[in-house]
């Protein structure tokens, strides 16, 4: 069995890049980045808070009681 190799990284770099699904991943990867440092980018402008995942774990254990 052969194994693929890719000769050109730079080429398929590139390839790879100009995918949509590329594209959405390293925008969301930006935001995300601005968003741990604190950044005003617009889509930190716009988002929710954050959810708090400790109301939720709480209110379960409440109902459980």
């Amino acid at each position: 069995m052969s194994k693929a190799v890719i000769e050109d990284w730079d080429q398929f770099n590139a390839y790879l890049a100009a995918k949509p699904f590329c594209k959405w991943a390293a925008q969301k990867r930006q935001e995300v980045s601005m968003r741990n440092q604190g950044g005003w980018g617009p889509s930190s402008i716009h988002s929710p808070p954050p959810k708090n995942d400790n109301a939720d774990l709480a209110a379960a254990l409440a109902s459980m009681a």
